[in-house]
Order: structure tokens, then sequence, then C-alpha cells
């Protein structure tokens, strides 16, 4: 009898054995496959990399939802500011602006501006001299512009404000070509002339609604003025031509934005 509970546990042994490997190879054949590596233990990554590393993957682009869009709507925008580069003279400068964009990136303008301009300090220093006592240095003071432009939008982005608010806005470069419009300082009366002026205007777009955003414009504008003697002085008389002057005004304006 004792053999035979001996020959039975070493039966039992064997069948738990043989259970135990069976479990394992299973184990082992169900478990995935590691991915092919280089020299054994490193998984070659080299393509992922240079995927990565490369300029430009035809296959993807930048997806930015707007939430306020500009696509075939009309803008228009009362503008308020000054020129900031005018050797000679101060004042305001008021207008009008009005866009139509046909996408978010590509529109058309067209621009409005009147100056009221006068005499700055160093202007009048020079008039207070005895000896050039009412004299105003010869130049032409800006009076307005009208012209029209193309915009180009390649700048979207989002800021937070005081961690309260997102601000959206748009940033858009504009070539311009137009017509300015000046004044010949002429001792006893100024006379009106007028230039072609072409020009480059950045435009920062801050949108606030569906309906509403604040503009502010650099707009730098570029022509020819004819400079003429403010007074009578050898060999000149005054009005009589001295030179074509190239001219920039750099003019700075704020503005409030409704589109629709």
């Amino acid at each position: 009898m004792g053999q035979q509970k001996n020959v039975s546990r070493s039966y039992i042994v064997i069948a738990l054995a043989a259970l135990t490997l069976t479990l394992n190879a299973n184990a082992q054949s169900k478990a995935p496959t590691p991915p092919a590596t280089a020299g054994g233990d490193k998984v070659d990554i080299s393509d992922l990399e240079s995927k990565y590393w490369a300029p430009k993957d035809t296959d993807f682009s930048v997806v930015q939802n707007r939430t306020y869009s500009k696509e075939k709507r009309f803008m228009i925008a009362p503008q308020f500011g000054t020129v900031i580069n005018d050797p000679y003279s101060e004042g305001n400068v008021y207008g009008a602006t009005a866009n139509y964009f046909w996408s978010e990136r590509m529109g058309v303008q067209a621009t409005w501006m009147k100056a009221d301009m006068k005499n700055n300090d160093a202007t009048n220093d020079i008039g207070k001299l005895s000896a050039t006592a009412g004299a105003t240095p010869d130049h032409g003071k800006l009076t307005g512009y009208y012209g029209v432009g193309f915009n180009i939008v390649p700048f979207y982005a989002k800021m937070s404000f005081w961690g309260k608010r997102i601000i959206y806005f748009d940033m858009a470069f504009t070539p311009t070509i137009g017509m300015t419009q000046y004044d010949q300082q002429i001792e006893g009366g100024n006379k009106g002339k007028s230039a072609f002026t072409y020009g480059l205007d950045v435009t920062q777009y801050f949108f606030f609604s569906r309906w509403f955003a604040i503009r502010a414009d650099l707009k730098n504008n570029f022509y020819k003025q004819e400079v003429v003697k403010f007074r009578n002085t050898a060999p000149y008389t005054k009005g009589q031509k001295v030179k074509d002057k190239d001219i920039q005004d750099t003019t700075f304006l704020l503005g409030a934005e409704f589109y629709f």
C-alpha cells in the first residue's frame, strides 16, 4: 500500500509540473513580439527622427479655429492720430479706413485722412531769431491723404489680459498707393499741392466681439514734395521752386473698428 501511495504522489507531482509548463508556454505565445532592434538592445528610431527634424511636412498644416471671423465681411473704422516724424510740424490727423476681406488672410482697403498741422517749437524758434524774424524753413505741411491698399494677414494669435480674458488679434501688412496733399509754405499765402504716394501700413486688430474691434495703424508713406522758397532770398523769390525732396510720413492712428 505504501508503494502505491508513493507512485500516486509521483504521478500527481509530474501532472502538476506538466500543467505548469503548459501554462507558461501558452503565456509566452500570447505575449507581443518586441520590435526589431539595432544592436540587440535599442529600437531603431532614425526614420522617426528624420521626419521630426524635416524643414517642412506637407502632410500637416496649422489649423486655427477663429472666434471672430473676418472672412467675407466689411469693416469700417473712424481713426485719430498724429504724424510722428515731421521735423517742422506737429498736429492731429483724423480720417477713416474701410476694408473688405474675402478670406481671413487677404482683403482690400480704402483710406481717407485729413491733417491739421502747425509749426512745432523748433520751427517757431527759428522765426523768433532777430536775423530770421518771422521766417519759416522752406518745407510743405501735410494736409491730407487718400489711397487704397491690399491687406495681407500672416499672423493671428490669442493673448491673456490680466489672466481674466482672452483677447484675439491679427497683424496685417498693407502695401498702398494714393495721393498726398500738402501746402507749400509761402509768406503771404500758402499753395496747395498733391503728389503720388506709395507706402506700407502695419495694422494690429484687437477683437472684442463679433462686430467690434480696436485697430492701431502705423502708416508709412513715401512721396516727392516740391519745396519752394518761403520768402524772397537771393537768388530765389518767394514761391520759386528750390528742389524736389523725398519725404517719408509716418503716421500713428487709433480707430474703433465696426464690421458686419
